[in-house]
């Protein structure tokens, strides 16, 4: 997460200025993890839920471009039979996903280490402690895995919520982010 990114982020999606001053920004990128908390409990308590998701959905690190080639394979087959194809293919870190009865699309990242879900998040993973955090950090992850299954699948998404987190459920639960198919 980066929050000098969020920053211009949350400038493009028109969040108010007075708003804005309120914030106490980094002056650099090179934040702490605890920083990176902080920040994320700023946001907490001056955006929406819905600034919050718009701001977030757009975040995560190593977006790389997906081949053209895999996608050209799959263009014309059903949602549900890429969906297949590639949580078998074993893509993106462990991420599967799973398309719900009400036509929105869950996506699970974790791992599981000595009977609980750990984190992804190599920031967190940083923490001298354990702590628990916001769902909103959790975004950057819901930002990542949106941008690898939008290329993925060929569709658009729209982050409707960060259902849980290892980091926020102690590891009793994976993470989940829940998006609409547009």
């Amino acid at each position: 997460m980066n929050t000098l990114e969020i920053k211009q982020t949350m400038i493009d999606k028109g969040i108010p200025k007075e708003v804005m001053e309120q914030f106490v920004f980094p002056e650099s990128k090179d934040e702490t993890p605890e920083e990176k908390i902080a920040f994320v409990n700023q946001m907490d308590n001056l955006l929406t839920k819905d600034q919050i998701l718009s701001v977030m959905e757009e975040q995560g690190c190593s977006k790389n471009e997906p081949t053209a080639e895999f996608m050209l394979k799959l263009k014309d087959k059903p949602i549900e039979e890429r969906i297949k194809i590639i949580n078998a293919m074993d893509m993106n870190e462990s991420a599967r996903c799973r398309l719900n009865d009400d036509g929105t699309l869950s996506i699970f990242w974790s791992f599981e280490e000595d009977g609980k879900y750990k984190c992804v998040c190599s920031t967190i993973n940083k923490l001298s402690k354990h702590t628990t955090v916001s769902l909103t950090y959790c975004g950057c992850c819901s930002g990542h895995v949106k941008y690898h299954f939008e290329n993925s699948l060929g569709v658009k998404l729209h982050l409707i919520e960060t259902v849980s987190s290892p980091i926020n459920s102690n590891g009793k639960k994976q993470c989940e982010h829940l998006f609409d198919i547009i």
